[in-house]
């Protein structure tokens, strides 16, 4: 019996169906095992590429928790020069779309293209930036559909402590040229934006984090063809300073008025240049190492290097006489002149030179034979005459005599009294940490100079001459030091002999807990303890009344301070010379935790300083107790 027509006809279709299967099925046969032709030619040309994605970068934070940097969405449109239509008709078409709807000139964007197309042709051009979010939905909307343009939200780093912390902070900007390979190397995309100074640049690493990445197919023309796989980027993680901002604040407050009131009559220094208003302030943990505020002024606010770099501003910044991107506190040095003696009374105590019983008269100044002409006497003059003294008084008046006789000796009539000499002095000078970089975790350190016999043979090609020891010996010649040294220095005076390694960050964060820096001991002073405090005892009779330092005491605080003048510049009409104010000290005496250093480029340690050192401390006292604070 035959099948109904319906169902021969079903069955036609079915076997027309299986021939066309298997037609296929033999194509893609042929395809995946000879490869020929057509097919092959697009399997071939089909490649996989990684596309970065950038992780966000850690915040910073003050001891706190106040955030000092964090990040901001910007947008920006960008050109991929690799992704761009092949045929010249076709890009120049995509890139006069871009001018539409960009403003962005035509011959711009194709110099811009050109230049991205090497090393990595990949790599996002900026063409147009800092865009708000509603210019951003417009600029998406105008460049839909166009092949190697897209709209991206960057993030942009914001701080919110102003010109409080400029160079500690730093700031993140684009690799240069000559940096490419380096961060290629390392991992970085080329338009990448890095640490480029202060903690952005120490902590780069850390504060990065770990970027993620889109696994695509694409065409040869770049072209995306498909998205196989997906790796989420990491943040990176949270930096916390030392610095307690409050404290940051007051410094600053404080150092400011003290450089106002500190400036010479008329504004102009010896030379009759305008005066520089500047200076510099450090508290530290005389425990740990940690800075609890660094300051220099003048300043600038750190936003200006935020987002791309404004050229205009940083070209007034760059041409400041003031040097404001010049912190100060560790990149500048200078003669610190009798916060110095401290240094060489304990010398001098641990050498055998000096006892805490030591007399010695100060009459206003000594006089000295020239050791090639007798006939010809020099004058090495006290600031005033303070006459006899003993260890404690010498540091307590702060008496050049004395310390010319504890640094130089004296033999003249029927005078012998022996004293270091200059290679000894710097070899305690370097024993607390003077004369080389303290390892402080900011970059562009200075090391400052400790001479001695040796280096001035071979630097100035010149003998050594007593004269050079007695001005060593009170701080002035050819030393210098940073204020960081110096507050180092003051830390080791009141912890027993411990060199610190200071740092301004606490630790660092990722989740919960913070992982705390360990505590750094770069060396311990060559001075037995017994000596040590005596150095801390006549400190504390210099900030009592009748000491120079005692201007530098707050109220119902036993401290430890000394005080520093020293000269520099041209010399004007009436013999005398501008001045630097110093003031060193540590608190509270019989228990110290803090140690503060303040620099004044014009003035007189006790006059100006001191002050300013007076209220830093108040400031640091009045700060609530708590977890944050070093512990009372």
């Amino acid at each position: 019996m035959n099948p109904p027509p319906l169902d021969r006809r079903v069955r036609v279709l079915q076997v027309a169906a299986f021939a066309l299967f298997a037609l296929l099925a033999l194509q893609l046969v042929r395809m995946q095992l000879f490869r020929s032709g057509h097919y092959q030619q697009l399997a071939d040309e089909l490649s996989t590429r990684a596309v970065p994605i950038e992780a966000a970068r850690g915040i910073i934070t003050d001891r706190n928790g106040v955030v000092l940097a964090r990040n901001q969405p910007e947008f920006q449109v960008v050109v991929i020069p690799g992704e761009l239509p092949a045929g010249p008709a076709s890009r120049l078409a995509t890139l006069a779309a871009v001018e539409r709807a960009t403003g962005v000139p035509l011959a711009t964007l194709d110099d811009a293209v050109r230049a991205g197309e090497h090393p990595d042709a990949f790599a996002p051009v900026v063409i147009r930036d800092r865009l708000d979010t509603n210019a951003a939905i417009e600029a998406r909307a105008a460049l839909t559909g166009l092949d190697g343009v897209r709209v991206d939200a960057h993030p942009v780093r914001v701080y919110a402590s102003g010109d409080l912390m400029p160079q500690i902070l730093g700031y993140v900007g684009a690799i240069e040229p000559d940096e490419v390979s380096h961060y290629l190397n390392a991992g970085y995309a080329l338009n990448d934006r890095v640490g480029r100074s202060g903690v952005e640049l120490t902590y780069e690493s850390f504060l990065r984090g770990q970027p993620g990445k889109h696994l695509i197919s694409s065409h040869p023309s770049g072209r995306e063809v498909a998205r196989l796989a997906d790796v989420a980027p990491q943040t990176g993680s949270d930096l916390v300073l030392s610095i307690d901002l409050r404290l940051q604040q007051a410094v600053r407050d404080a150092l400011q008025d003290g450089i106002a009131k500190a400036l010479p009559p008329g504004g102009r220094d010896a030379s009759g240049q305008p005066a520089l208003a500047a200076g510099a302030a450090v508290v530290m943990d005389v425990h740990t190492g940690e800075l609890l505020a660094l300051v220099s002024l003048p300043s600038y606010d750190a936003n200006v290097f935020a987002g791309r770099t404004n050229s205009s501003a940083l070209e007034a910044l760059l041409n400041d006489p003031a040097r404001p991107l010049l912190h100060r506190g560790y990149m500048e040095v200078h003669a610190p002149g009798s916060i110095f003696k401290p240094l060489v009374g304990a010398a001098a105590l641990q050498e055998g030179i000096a006892t805490p019983a030591t007399r010695i008269t100060s009459t206003g100044a000594i006089t000295i034979q020239d050791i090639y002409n007798p006939g010809v006497r020099y004058v090495f003059r006290d600031w005033a005459a303070h006459g006899t003294l003993d260890f404690y008084g010498g540091i307590a008046r702060s008496s050049d005599v004395y310390f010319y006789y504890l640094a130089g000796g004296y033999n003249q009539g029927d005078v012998h009294f022996e004293g270091l000499g200059a290679d000894r002095v710097a070899t305690y000078a370097r024993g607390f940490g003077l004369g080389a970089a303290t390892g402080l975790d900011l970059p562009g350190e200075a090391g400052g100079l400790v001479p001695d016999t040796k280096w001035k043979e071979d630097a100035i090609e010149e003998p050594w001459v007593l004269g050079d020891t007695y001005t060593f010996g009170i701080g002035q010649g050819y030393l210098t030091a940073t204020p960081v040294q110096m507050a180092v220095a003051a830390a080791a005076i009141a912890n027993g002999g411990d060199v610190l390694q200071p740092h301004v960050a606490h630790g660092l964060r990722r989740g919960g807990a913070v992982d705390v820096l360990p505590r750094a001991v770069r060396g311990h002073v060559p001075v037995d303890a017994t000596n040590l405090e005596v150095v801390r005892e006549a400190m504390r009779v210099a900030a009592s009344p009748g000491g120079t330092a005692f201007e530098g005491k707050p109220d119902n605080v036993v401290i430890g301070g000394k005080t520093g003048t020293a000269e520099f510049g041209a010399q004007r009409p009436d013999g005398s010379y501008d001045s630097h104010g110093w003031y060193m000290g540590f608190a509270p005496y019989d228990n110290p935790q803090v140690a503060v250093i303040v620099y004044i480029e014009h003035g007189i340690g006790q006059t100006y300083a001191a002050p300013v050192a007076k209220r830093i401390l108040e400031a640091y006292f009045a700060l609530p107790p708590g977890q944050a604070l070093v512990s009372r």
